[in-house]
């Protein structure tokens, strides 16, 4: 016993086999194409029912990546997949996997392109896609991958390939005149950034019990951080100094006791628009956030003398390639200070 009937303005299929009623959305309005798609999906389930292998549509494995793999993620790289879902649903919607060649991924990387997305936006959607069918995979078994031939072969012709690491920094003097034009808390956050390395998100949702005076140091989870591997960071003379000027804020029912607070005591948001403004007082062009990060890298392996590996540990990195990929620049740098030409130390590049 199989058919169609409507929800709404939608067309649905029902059928039963071995004693059980199975229902999917059809997504028409029209009658002729639901009574196609019925006859697609019963086709399928009797495939299945025969040993044979199973074809398995676009929307039926997004819906499993979506239900089951992002709530294991952290809320910022699940709202991103979202994100990428959600430009990708109009164009593969109806499709089987299979069906997804780079023929189509070439078509929708046209496609993002008219729309004015940029090379790194769209690697972003295609890794959605890519972790899409590795989940698929899991579920049904033997989902051929089409992302990473496809992204291989586009980088062998020069396109979509990964920006250059940025490698813009604060020079000291550049650094000076940032503190003394930052308002408010803001000196002590951008000067704690520089000191520690963390990265906004992470500075932002540090609490106090993740600081520990006594050994002069800061412990992140694998959840606090981006990566998803755990570290602990040194706390230099300057950075204890600001933790010990810092008001802490009794908190009730739970409430996380933030190391850096508005004077009420909730959470920042972002502090990127403090930064902008300050920069521009002090006539230190194109900064960001994440720049206080790369200056720290910097410091550490220029002034301290620290070896990457130590750097690679401090910052967080996965490898040592990450870390000598971030921070190759600084060899150039060091050649153009021996023959006394101009190098890139308040240079400007890609994002990292």
């Amino acid at each position: 016993m199989a058919g169609i009937y409507k929800r709404g303005k939608q067309w649905w299929a029902r059928a039963q086999r071995n004693g059980r009623d199975h229902r999917e959305p059809l997504k028409t309005t029209r009658r002729d194409v639901a009574e196609k798609r019925l006859r697609e999906w019963l086709d399928r389930m009797d495939a299945v029912a025969w040993g044979d292998k199973q074809r398995i549509t676009f929307d039926e494995a997004m819906r499993h990546f979506i239900t089951q793999h992002l709530p294991n993620l952290k809320p910022a790289s699940a709202r991103r997949y979202i994100t990428s879902a959600r430009m990708m649903i109009p164009h593969l919607e109806g499709k089987f996997l299979d069906e997804i060649t780079r023929t189509v991924l070439n078509d929708y990387v046209a496609y993002r392109r008219r729309e004015g997305a940029t090379a790194p936006t769209i690697r972003r959607d295609l890794a959605c896609l890519s972790s899409m069918y590795a989940e698929a995979d899991l579920k049904w078994a033997d989902i051929p991958n089409p992302v990473p031939g496809f992204l291989k072969e586009r980088k062998r012709r020069g396109k979509l390939t990964e920006a250059p690491p940025r490698t813009r920094y604060l020079s000291h003097e550049e650094e000076a005149r940032l503190l003394a034009e930052a308002k408010g808390d803001l000196e002590a956050q951008i000067a704690f950034a520089i000191d520690t390395g963390l990265r906004l998100e992470e500075q932002l949702s540090l609490t106090w019990d993740q600081i520990n005076l006594k050994r002069q140091e800061i412990t992140l989870e694998s959840k606090d951080t981006k990566s998803g591997q755990g570290r602990v960071v040194p706390l230099l003379e300057r950075a204890v100094t600001i933790l010990g000027t810092l008001p802490r804020h009794l908190r009730h029912g739970g409430t996380p006791d933030w190391v850096f607070c508005k004077r009420d005591g909730s959470r920042y948001g972002k502090r990127t628009r403090g930064l902008s403004g300050a920069a521009k007082r002090a006539l230190v062009p194109d900064l960001k956030w994440h720049d206080l990060r790369k200056t720290c890298g910097c410091r550490l392996l220029q002034d301290r003398g620290m070896p990457l590996e130590e750097v690679r540990d401090w910052l967080g990195h996965q490898t040592i390639a990450q870390t000598e990929r971030a921070y190759a620049f600084l060899s150039v740098d060091a050649l153009h200070e021996r023959v006394g030409t101009p190098g890139t130390k308040t240079g400007t590049g890609h994002a990292d």
